[in-house]
């Protein structure tokens, strides 16, 4: 079974190719445009995994974060935050509301591919 991930940002450019990238490496993949919409999917629908933009009208990747981790369900989903920003204090502020790992835009495809993949092992580790 492949690895099912959902994917919210609210700029379609990289929405389909985060997509190419992951369906590439043999992943299953969803897509949201905001925060709202991705709550309301992986609340329908769970995924292995969820890849936030930080900056999206209506519900950021923060807030979206916060409500995921409310969830009991959700609460161990690994999250990755897809974002411009890029200073050691934002890594921190984000690690604190519930992201597990950090991907700069423009990031590299197989560093993304990388980071996905690590995160998914981690989680594999907590289960065993």
């Amino acid at each position: 079974m492949a690895t099912s991930v959902l994917v919210i940002d609210d700029e379609e450019d990289y929405r389909i190719i985060i997509q190419e990238v992951l369906r590439g490496g043999g992943m299953d993949v969803r897509l949201a445009k905001d925060g709202e919409e991705g709550l309301r999917m992986i609340k329908e629908k769970p995924a292995d995994i969820v890849l936030v933009d930080w900056m999206m009208p209506r519900m950021d990747g923060e807030q979206f974060c916060r409500a995921m981790r409310a969830e009991p369900s959700l609460k161990e989903l690994p999250v990755l935050m897809l974002t411009v920003k890029q200073t050691a204090d934002e890594e921190l502020e984000a690690l604190h509301f519930g992201v597990d790992d950090f991907v700069v835009k423009p990031f590299r495809a197989p560093e993304l591919l990388a980071r996905v993949r690590a995160a998914l092992r981690r989680t594999e580790k907590k289960a065993a």
